[in-house]
């Protein structure tokens, strides 16, 4: 599974966060909005109850009730207001036309606790837990009704809506006031559908923010990750800029560089190391060479000492070409490598190398399957080009199989020359192939096979190649074809 950017996931978990946090606020505000306008419905039913305690005073005269309520909320009254009036027994003495059909009054419980702090005062104004207000009994007599039991509320659940219903009432008779609140959940719906559209916006800016705060954190990693890149075998001089916004990542900026400081010196010192003595090593090779041919030459024909000398000038020859490439190679590595440009007739280079290959293969049997196209001229350091060239033309044959096939193609494309050479050899297995171009590394298979090698000759071809603003590359392996590329340019500008 592919995993996410860092700084996507700063963001993602920004607005994770914060969407956590403003649900959680959210889901508690419509909570306590809710919970302020179920007690703003309970006290309006207690602002009605206190109002009009006639309600509760008019004994046989409820019908009056109705009209009573049609004068306060208007004919459509039903939809907003029941009523329910019983006596101390529990019978039922009047309804509102309006009471839900799915509300059973006989199951209401509507026993009321005495309210302690009620008072009821004989006549003129009186004052009570309820309210206060005038009541007309029976006959026109005046008298106060409070309510003396404390209320209580309870919400039912019907098909024309939620009601919130109050229970108040005196020794004798006990009034169920119902409010149709639906109104109000309406209103929480609405607030709470405005809060979730209106979520997405904070959201995204706080993804933004985190986006953005994030890209300026990873500002300075940016900057390592991209001098990283540049560091190599002739780059090792690349340093991160200093930087002084974080002291943390300032830390990390000068252990790197020091580190980059202490490779650099190694890799000098080893590179330095390679170079001279490859460099030594010339001369005393070169006098070993030559005393080993005079001794080979001095040697009685078919003697032991001749065939040891033979062998020895053998090895001697291994070790200078060993040598020579290890010099080439730190030179490479050093970005000393000098190379003597001068225009080359490419086509004909090959024609010639090719001559000599068809020795090498001979015994072999090899067929050599030629498109060569005619004055492929290049600038290039004719020894070295032909070094590497004919690394991978000597390889073709070496790794190949009796009456096998060398193909070499060249062909110029505008400013662009590719010279491909291919064998149908075993082919290299697939866990080799990323490195084959290692210095000393040599295919198992090859080794087991007795071929001649050291493990240099790819590698120093393509530090040729690449020396040259080219590179070589393993365009194809498998059993019975092995393709390698060279590309070049047409036109080199003096190094």
């Amino acid at each position: 599974m592919k995993q996410l950017p860092f700084r996507l996931k700063i963001a993602l978990l920004s607005a994770g966060i914060s969407g956590a946090v403003l649900l959680a606020f959210g889901a508690a505000g419509l909570l306590l909005i809710s919970r302020q306008k179920l007690e703003s419905v309970d006290t309006e039913i207690r602002s009605l109850g206190a109002r009009h305690p006639g309600w509760i005073a008019n004994r046989g005269n409820f019908e009056r009730l109705d009209d009573a309520l049609a004068f306060i909320f208007g004919e459509a009254h039903e939809n907003e207001i029941i009523l329910l009036v019983k006596d101390a027994d529990g019978s039922v003495l009047h309804t509102s036309a309006g009471w839900p059909k799915e509300i059973d009054f006989a199951k209401l419980d509507c026993t009321l606790a005495d309210d302690p702090k009620a008072v009821v005062v004989g006549a003129g104004q009186g004052r009570g837990h309820g309210g206060m207000g005038r009541g007309f009994g029976p006959g026109g007599r005046g008298g106060q009704v409070t309510c003396t039991k404390v209320p209580k509320f309870q919400t039912v659940t019907t098909s024309s809506g939620n009601w919130r219903l109050g229970m108040l009432g005196t020794a004798d008779t006990t009034l169920v006031i119902g409010l149709n609140y639906a109104s109000v959940w309406a209103e929480l719906d609405r607030l709470r559908n405005a809060f979730l559209l209106a979520l997405p916006v904070p959201l995204f800016l706080v993804g933004l923010g985190g986006w953005l705060v994030a890209g300026r954190a990873l500002r300075p990693m940016t900057a390592i990750a991209e001098t990283a890149e540049r560091v190599t075998a002739s780059g090792l001089d690349q340093r991160i800029p200093a930087s002084n916004e974080d002291p943390e990542i300032a830390r990390v900026i000068q252990v790197l560089n020091r580190m980059m400081d202490r490779l650099e010196a190694s890799f000098r010192q080893a590179t330095r190391f390679s170079a001279d003595a490859s460099h030594e090593l010339k001369t005393p090779l070169a006098i070993m060479q030559g005393e080993l041919e005079n001794a080979l030459q001095a040697a009685r024909p078919g003697s032991p000492e001749q065939q040891l000398f033979t062998n020895l000038l053998e090895e001697a020859q291994r070790l200078k070409t060993i040598t020579r490439s290890l010099l080439l190679l730190a030179q490479a590595d050093a970005g000393q490598l000098k190379l003597a440009l001068a225009p080359m007739d490419l086509s004909a280079e090959l024609e010639s190398m090719i001559e000599d290959a068809r020795v090498l293969a001979a015994e072999a049997r090899l067929h050599f399957d030629l498109h060569l196209a005619p004055q492929v001229r290049v600038m290039a350091d004719r020894t070295l080009l032909q070094t590497a060239i004919f690394n991978l033309i000597g390889n073709a044959i070496k790794y190949n199989e009796p009456n096998g096939k060398v193909s070499l193609r060249l062909e110029q494309n505008e400013n662009r020359i590719l010279l491909t050479v291919a064998n149908s050899g075993p082919g290299i297995p697939l866990e080799d192939q990323p490195k084959i171009f290692d210095r000393f590394f040599r295919v198992q298979r090859a080794t087991a096979g007795g071929a001649d090698g050291i493990g240099l000759g790819l590698s120093l071809a393509r530090e040729i190649v690449r020396a040259h603003g080219g590179e070589l590359t393993l365009r194809e392996s498998r059993r019975g074809w092995t393709e390698f590329a060279v590309e070049l340019k047409a036109n080199l500008p003096g190094s």
